[in-house]
């Protein structure tokens, strides 16, 4: 079999993987003739990945690194039953967390198929495809300062985020409609916290949508609504301990969310995907992950 091996050599904020991810790769590669993407930049490993899916080259892709790679990795290969396996090595892994990979990888014994979201924004003309949370609001903010930190390594940094951005709070006023089957939810929010999930997990370890998994059919919608400065962090600390269902927690399920609101700005994955409106769309069995 032919390998093909995506990595980020920056991943975790480091020049090169752990001696425990050398060790899941040289597991995953053995064997096995390896093709080597890894370009200079973002741009060029992207397109490397393209033009050999492209090709009908890839028979299994392995990716080294965390969500950010994970989501530029997702953007080539969702929809088309290229089995991909995911060695954690990034700041914050929550899609490997959520797979239950993030420190000791379940090796599956045979391709198993997960959910990915689709979400098409008003700058964007494609649709990006995200494999954890979609975040708007305060959390946004986080993530947009996380990226501009070099130090502290790991998940750290999103405290450390959520603290300089702190002074900047301000609630978002979203307008919203989720369908779900024959049932649609219509709603205004106050919200401090917007997260729609694929997965339960964001900003390294954060428990925003805990009843999210990834192969449920379902996205799971989150607004904390009304809460001040002292009510996020609060919120903030609790969903790392996977608590944060208080009476300002706002829930819903669904296969599409509209949020009708302008210029309101959203990421996933750790990236920035466009500014509202936007539509976000569960695409059930849109991956298929590999051992």
């Amino acid at each position: 079999m032919v390998v093909h091996l995506l990595r980020n050599p920056r991943s975790g904020r480091r020049a090169s993987q752990t001696p425990a991810a050398e060790e899941l790769i040289a597991s995953a590669v053995a064997g096995n003739e390896v093709v080597e993407l890894t370009g200079a930049s973002p741009i060029s490993s992207s397109q490397a990945l393209r033009d050999a899916v492209a090709e009908g080259e890839v028979e299994r892709l392995v990716v080294v690194g965390g969500d950010g790679l994970i989501h530029l990795a997702i953007q080539e290969v969702a929809t088309r039953e290229v089995p991909v396996t995911i060695v954690a090595d990034g700041t914050g892994n929550d899609f490997a967390l959520a797979l239950s990979q993030a420190r000791k990888p379940e090796h599956l014994e045979e391709p198993q198929a997960v959910d990915l979201l689709r979400v098409t924004t008003a700058d964007n003309s494609e649709p990006r495809w995200v494999a954890t949370i979609v975040i708007a609001g305060f959390p946004a903010a986080i993530n947009a300062r996380a990226n501009d930190i070099s130090l502290p390594i790991g998940a750290s940094v999103y405290t450390l985020a959520a603290l300089a951005e702190l002074p900047r709070f301000t609630r978002t006023q979203i307008s919203y409609s989720i369908d779900h089957g024959e049932s649609t939810v219509e709603d205004t929010s106050d919200s401090a916290m917007l997260a729609i999930g694929n997965t339960s997990f964001f900003g390294g370890g954060m428990r925003a949508c805990p009843n999210a998994e990834v192969n449920d059919g379902l996205l799971h919608f989150t607004s904390i609504e009304g809460v001040g400065r002292i009510g996020v962090l609060r919120h903030i600390q609790g969903q790392r301990g996977g608590t944060a269902n208080r009476d300002e927690v706002t829930r819903h399920v669904g296969n599409r969310v509209e949020i009708r609101s302008k210029g309101i700005e959203f990421w996933g994955d750790g990236e920035r995907l466009g500014q509202s409106p936007v539509t976000i769309e569960i695409v059930p069995g849109a991956l298929t992950l590999a051992p």
